[in-house]
């Protein structure tokens, strides 16, 4: 397994606090997606604080992997028992193992090389029916000022995330943000639900034959 720096170690108590107001809407249209859809088997990658974890259905079989241990602290209080230690890059399940894989802001932060590995392990713990749920940064479709307001505002937010961080996220949206990469990964999109006016997308994707 990778060895990392603990990147979280300073922000994890207050993530959530910081984060919810900002990311709840989001969190509650992928439960409403699986109380409709009923994917019997869910993998959280990079489930941080088990925020989303806590808010699923508890007749689902899901569980989560993380490979910060300050994370990991927190999700154990919110979601006592379904996460684990796991690198994205190395995940410690068998192949076809899950109905529904997610990631949620989690790939832009990554270096490409890291995001390609990641990519192809998902292909690998996936059924072949699964699908893929990545909520991340976009390209609005359309500019308005709305949308670059928005933009401008995440951008600010990236900017102060640490040199690595920050530079991963250009380098995400010069690639043309999270559908373009997505698609030139070979992936199929099935269905997106826009947000921001188009800067966060929640999507999911199928394994392209």
């Amino acid at each position: 397994m990778k060895t990392t720096n603990d990147d979280y170690l300073s922000t994890s108590n207050w993530y959530d606090r910081l984060l919810n107001p900002f990311l709840s809407h989001i969190r509650k249209s992928l439960v409403n997606w699986v109380v409709v859809n009923k994917p019997k088997r869910i993998l959280d990658v990079g489930c941080g604080t088990g925020k989303q974890l806590s808010l699923l259905p508890n007749n689902i079989d899901a569980v989560g992997i993380d490979i910060s241990d300050a994370m990991l602290a927190q999700a154990n209080i919110q979601a006592a028992g379904k996460c684990k230690k796991g690198d994205a890059i190395d995940i410690p399940f068998e192949d076809n193992e899950f109905d529904l894989v997610i990631s949620q802001f989690a790939l832009h932060e990554k270096d490409t090389d890291i995001i390609n590995l990641e990519l192809s392990e998902i292909r690998r713990i996936l059924k072949p029916s699964g699908l893929f749920s990545v909520t991340d940064f976009d390209i609005p479709v359309k500019a308005t000022l709305i949308s670059k307001i928005f933009g401008s505002g995440i951008h600010q937010v990236e900017k102060h995330a640490g040199d690595e961080h920050y530079k991963n996220y250009l380098t995400w949206m010069n690639r043309g943000g999270l559908e373009k990469i997505m698609l030139n990964s070979g992936w199929k999109l099935v269905e997106d639900i826009p947000f921001y006016k188009g800067n966060v997308r929640l999507t999911f994707w199928s394994i392209q034959n």
